[in-house]
C-alpha cells in the first residue's frame, strides 16, 4: 500500500538513475558536427556491450547497451536503448533494470535530465522532471494503491508545496523544507486552491509526449542492434526484445492519451 500524505512515508523506491558514465567523455551542450557513424559492436567498461552508431570508437547516434549478466552488473542494469552523443547517453532513451524498474525519458550528460517516467517493481511510478539522476522540479508520484503526491521535488525529496491523498482519498495541501521535512498540512478546499494542480497536469502531459517519442527511439535502436547481430552470427538479439515486466510501465504503454490525462484525480 501507499501513503501519499504521511510525513514518515518513504516513496518506496529510490530513483536508480543511469549510474556511472560509460566513458570519460563529458557531454557538451552545443551542437557538434559529428556525422552519423557506421554501426559497430563495442565492448565498453562495466563489461557492457554496445551495438549501434559509433564514431572514433565511441557510441554516437542510435544504439543499444547490454550490460553483463555473468557476473551480473553491480547496479542491476540490463539494457539501455536510445540516443548517444560522443560516447555518452544524451537525448531520448529507455533504461531497464533486472528488478523490472524502467526509466523512459530525456538524458543529458549520461544521466536522466528533463522530462521522464519511471516505473518501479512495487507498482508505483513517477512522472515529472529529473535533474542529474534525481526527481527534481515538479512531478507526480503515484503509489500502487492509487494514492499520490503531486508537487515540488528537490534532489529526490519532496520540496515546496504539493497535494497528496490519504487512504480515504481526501486531499491535503502539504509544505516541505529543502530536506524533505513536512512543515505544514491542511485539508484541500477546491475553492481555496483553484488551479493548484494545473502545473503538475501540464508536466504530466509533457512527460507523456516524451515517453511516446522514447518508445519509438528505443524500438529503432533495438532494431539497429538486432539487424547487426543477425548479420554477424547466430541470432543473439533476444536480450534486445525484453518485454517491460513492470505493471505500471505496461499500463503506460497500453493506455491511450485520453486515459493518461485522467491519470490522477
Amino acid at each position: 500500500g501507499g501513503g501519499g500524505m504521511d510525513e514518515e512515508e518513504d516513496d518506496g523506491e529510490e530513483f536508480k538513475g543511469g549510474g556511472a558514465s560509460i566513458t570519460e567523455t563529458s557531454y557538451e551542450d552545443e551542437e557538434d558536427d559529428w556525422p552519423e557513424g557506421q554501426v559497430e559492436r563495442l565492448h565498453l567498461e562495466d563489461f557492457a556491450e554496445y551495438i549501434g552508431g559509433a564514431v572514433n570508437g565511441k557510441p554516437h547516434g542510435l544504439g543499444s547497451l547490454l550490460y553483463c549478466r555473468d557476473p551480473p552488473d553491480p547496479q542491476g542494469r540490463v539494457e539501455y536503448s536510445g540516443e548517444f552523443r560522443q560516447g555518452v547517453r544524451a537525448g531520448l532513451g529507455s533504461m531497464l533494470w533486472r528488478d523490472g524498474t524502467n526509466y523512459m525519458g530525456e538524458w543529458k550528460r549520461d544521466r536522466p535530465n528533463g522530462f521522464g517516467f519511471e516505473a518501479y517493481p512495487n507498482g508505483s511510478f513517477y512522472q515529472g522532471t529529473f535533474k542529474d539522476d534525481h526527481r527534481d522540479g515538479m512531478g507526480v508520484y503515484e503509489f500502487a494503491d492509487g494514492l499520490y503526491y503531486a508537487g515540488g521535488w528537490r534532489q529526490g525529496r519532496r520540496f515546496g508545496s504539493g497535494i497528496a491523498t490519504d487512504p480515504m482519498h481526501r486531499k491535503y495541501v502539504l509544505s516541505y523544507d529543502r530536506n524533505g521535512k513536512l512543515l505544514s498540512k491542511h485539508m484541500f478546499w477546491e475553492g481555496d486552491e483553484e488551479g493548484a494542480e494545473q502545473g503538475e497536469r501540464d508536466v504530466v502531459a509533457q512527460v507523456l509526449k516524451v515517453t511516446v517519442q522514447v518508445r519509438k527511439v528505443a524500438e529503432k535502436a533495438r532494431g539497429v542492434a538486432a539487424d547487426e547481430l543477425r548479420k554477424r552470427s547466430t541470432f543473439e538479439a533476444a536480450g534486445f526484445n525484453l518485454a517491460v515486466k513492470n505493471p505500471a510501465a505496461r499500463k503506460l504503454v497500453s493506455a491511450g492519451p485520453e486515459e493518461h490525462e485522467e491519470g490522477f484525480k
